[in-house]
């Protein structure tokens, strides 16, 4: 019993002596600077600048501008530091109306050998001589009766069909021309103005083609170009029962320039007036 008391005793004066002493401020320092505990408190770092996650992350953000509550805000993705250059777009040219003459009927002659195909290639010339872009069915019809058993009287049909490629490999047209010559005495077949002789045309309207009157507003149009360039030199136009094609588009025409009694400078000098009145209709 007095073992334990005297112990005691030794204890609260050993207590006693530390706490009197600088042991206890010595021992608090060194635990302060101690990193021993860092391993068992978190502590929560602040900022007192902005933080931007995106920036963190390097995550392109879209620029923006500093606005009002009420106003809209508009984003720009900023790429380079240099301005972009546009190409000037500049203004498209026009392009030129164009024309497809074709002849049904290639054989038809003129006085000497010269024929309607003959006149479609002068006609397509002094047009594009205007600005205009044609194209003249060179492909010969009779070739292809003989090759596909077909005659004279099948002429349509093959002019239909060589017209139907022209449409889907260069079309569409302005202005579709069937180009003939009639077949009168030589005494209606010209007119003689101012001393020169022009051969005499005709337009024809097919009035079984369901654009009949589509066709007739045509014609009256050209018509009257012509006539107001060189009158008599054409004939009324005339309306028959028949096709000649041109249920297959509203921009085309039938003329027969000539006849078998003309000499082929006679249509030449009737050409270049038809060719006016062309060009002033396409104008």
């Amino acid at each position: 019993m007095r073992v334990r008391i005297k112990i005691f005793l030794k204890l609260i004066l050993l207590g006693l002596f530390l706490f009197y002493t600088p042991f206890f401020e010595g021992m608090k320092q060194l635990i302060e600077q101690s990193h021993f505990l860092n391993l068992f408190v978190v502590k929560q770092e602040t900022r007192t600048e902005n933080f931007s996650l995106k920036s963190q992350l390097n995550v392109l953000s879209a620029a923006k501008q500093e606005t009002t509550k009420n106003s809209v805000v508009e984003q720009t993705i900023t790429t380079t530091d240099e301005t972009v250059s546009v190409p000037e777009v500049k203004n498209k040219k026009k392009e030129a109306k164009r024309i497809y003459i074709y002849d049904t009927h290639q054989s038809e002659e003129y006085l000497k050998g010269k024929t309607v195909l003959d006149g479609a290639m002068e006609l397509a010339e002094i047009l594009e001589q205007n600005g205009f872009e044609v194209i003249v069915e060179t492909n010969s019809f009779s070739e292809y009766m003989k090759e596909n058993g077909l005659n004279y009287n099948d002429s349509y049909q093959i002019s239909a069909s060589f017209l139907n490629e022209a449409l889907v490999n260069y079309g569409p047209f302005d202005l579709i021309i069937d180009f003939h010559r009639d077949a009168v005495p030589r005494a209606n077949s010209f007119v003689t103005i101012n001393g020169k002789n022009y051969a005499r045309m005709m337009f024809v309207v097919g009035g079984l083609s369901g654009r009949c009157e589509e066709t007739q507003a045509l014609a009256q149009t050209l018509y009257d170009n012509i006539e107001q360039l060189q009158p008599g030199i054409m004939k009324k136009t005339m309306t028959r029962e028949a096709y000649y094609n041109q249920h297959i588009s509203e921009h085309m025409i039938l003329v027969e320039v000539g006849t078998n009694n003309n000499t082929f400078e006679e249509v030449e000098n009737s050409i270049q007036v038809l060719a006016k009145g062309i060009c002033e209709y396409l104008a």
